[in-house]
């Protein structure tokens, strides 16, 4: 904790302190003598400061303070473990701006406030790097505000609280359903909810989150008394493609390509067999491929649009 002594200045020295802790979070290079002419103080005054400082956030998150000769300031040096490095915080907004998840308004924020957390000298670098893209962005057509409602969706799903809905088909109808919310998910451009219908639990059901018009609390509660029963996100991620379910399926197929393709996609993918044939006088691999799946709709979408690649298919009993 920052403890500032009680005097006629400590005021001031607060609103000090604060302003330099901003700017070292903004990765900006401090000069001792700009900072002395700009708060109007001696430079013994900034270098107690600095010391203060470095105390305080060597002890709160191991980040230091350090002195760059070359440069002629201080900067503060996030703990590794704890920090975006400029290298990652490029990639991450790369991320966000080929996803096309978040509409304008919100795509902009996320990548303006992923850019201030860069050091000030590398910070150009990235805004140059991703400028293009940001300037053109297109947003996907439906538009909404999301982050807001993937929280409060998140905050049903750690409640365990059974929620009433009100939800836009693809065809433009309106549905309400209770549903028991389990998990939200990104997949191909779109945020979606993975929830039990109430009453009807055979297998979850999907929700584009953007289609929900209404979230209403029922003020009831579902919960889960078996962790063998919890759902889990990542294995339930393994048997879902194209955000399509139903049923648990097996589907049995022969495949003619780049087989690391198909177990990238598939990642319940066995390969139960592999020969070398002869097609006009080259040769090749044919696999037989069984993946195991929630529903066969989003699997044989795939398949079918692999043309040649894909033999033939078949639904396993």
């Amino acid at each position: 904790m920052i403890i500032v002594g009680k005097n006629q200045n400590s005021e001031e020295k607060s609103i000090r302190i604060l302003k330099i802790i901003k700017r070292l979070y903004q990765k900006e290079i401090l000069n001792g003598t700009d900072l002395a002419n700009e708060f109007n103080v001696d430079i013994k005054t900034v270098q107690r400061d600095i010391e203060t400082l470095r105390a305080y956030f060597l002890e709160e998150n191991g980040a230091e303070i350090k002195y760059s000769k070359s440069k002629k300031g201080y900067y503060l040096e996030e703990n590794s473990e704890t920090s975006f490095t400029n290298e990652e915080l490029l990639a991450i907004s790369k991320i966000i701006l080929e996803s096309r998840a978040f509409n304008k308004n919100e795509t902009q924020t996320l990548i303006n406030k992923l850019i201030n957390h860069s050091s000030g000298n590398d910070r150009e670098t990235i805004k140059g790097l991703i400028n293009s893209e940001k300037s053109n962005y297109i947003p996907l057509q439906h538009g909404q505000n999301l982050l807001t409602v993937i929280w409060n969706l998140a905050q049903h799903i750690k409640k365990q609280e059974l929620i009433h809905i009100n939800y836009t088909t693809k065809d433009k109808q309106g549905k309400n359903y209770n549903i028991k919310p389990l998990s939200v998910m990104f997949s191909e451009y779109y945020f979606y909810l993975i929830a039990y219908i109430e009453n009807k639990e055979e297998y979850p059901a999907i929700f584009r989150i953007d289609r929900i018009t209404e979230i209403e609390n029922t003020g009831k509660k579902f919960k889960i008394l078996d962790y063998s029963e919890k759902f889990k996100d990542g294995e339930f991620r393994k048997y879902i493609h194209f955000m399509h379910s139903g049923p648990f399926t097996k589907i049995e197929f022969k495949y003619r390509g780049y087989i690391e393709y198909v177990l990238d996609k598939f990642p319940t993918a066995e390969i139960l067999d592999e020969k070398i044939v002869k097609e006009n006088n080259r040769e090749t691999t044919v696999y037989t491929v069984k993946i195991e799946v929630y529903g066969s709709f989003g699997a044989e979408m795939w398949l079918r649009s692999q043309g040649d690649y894909v033999i033939e298919y078949k639904i396993l009993k």
